[in-house]
């Protein structure tokens, strides 16, 4: 994936306010005889609309074109919201089971750092672009994926889709995908390099 656009579409869903996650729906304690619980998705839905909301005004204010001004307000209301130990361990995938407390920490820095940093380094590529939103999709009762589309001049959407679950401090951003591309895969093919290099190199020390 290329990294513009991974930035592109990480800074867009991002860019969240802490009166959103306060008005999140409390979760459902209760069932309902004969059917499973229903998932509520509107929070997540409204976290993505909100955040979309709250960047454009940052860009558009020229507050983008600051670098040191892009990285504490990234830092502040984007970061948050993700949920870099969770991405981490899934970018890891099998291996993070044999990874030492002092990799994992590792990786989970490499991986927050890089993705910080190309934030904002791209953060001016988008161009307020229209933006569709669709119908957020339940994939389990803790797991929701809501999908919009940036709408390019030439009428070719970027397909976006954007994967939260719900920790117990709200929901929580862990993976972004563009025309299928996953973010947490590219951070995956990242670092399954790195990791394979790290083994190789301790094996190899006197």
């Amino acid at each position: 994936m290329k990294a513009n656009l991974l930035a592109v579409l990480l800074v867009l869903v991002s860019a969240i306010s802490h009166t959103t996650l306060a008005a999140a729906y409390p979760p459902y304690q209760g069932s309902y005889p004969g059917r499973a619980p229903q998932l509520d998705t509107s929070a997540p839905a409204a976290i993505v609309k909100s955040g979309i909301t709250k960047l454009t005004t940052f860009i558009q204010s020229g507050g983008a074109l600051n670098r040191a001004q892009a990285r504490t307000f990234l830092e502040a209301e984007v970061a948050p919201y993700f949920d870099f130990a969770y991405m981490t361990r899934w970018a890891a995938g099998p291996a993070w089971r044999n990874m030492s407390p002092e990799q994992r920490a590792s990786m989970q820095s490499q991986l927050t750092k890089a993705f910080m940093t190309t934030l904002v380094q791209k953060l001016t590529t988008y161009t307020n672009q229209p933006i569709r939103y669709f119908t957020p999709r339940g994939q389990g009762r803790n797991d929701v994926s809501v999908s919009a589309w940036i709408m390019q001049p030439n009428g070719i959407p970027t397909k976006l889709e954007f994967r939260f679950y719900k920790s117990k401090d709200g929901w929580k951003i862990f993976d972004v995908k563009a025309a299928g591309n996953s973010a947490v895969v590219h951070y995956r093919n990242q670092f399954k390099h790195l990791y394979r290099y790290s083994r190789q190199a301790s094996y190899q020390s006197p």
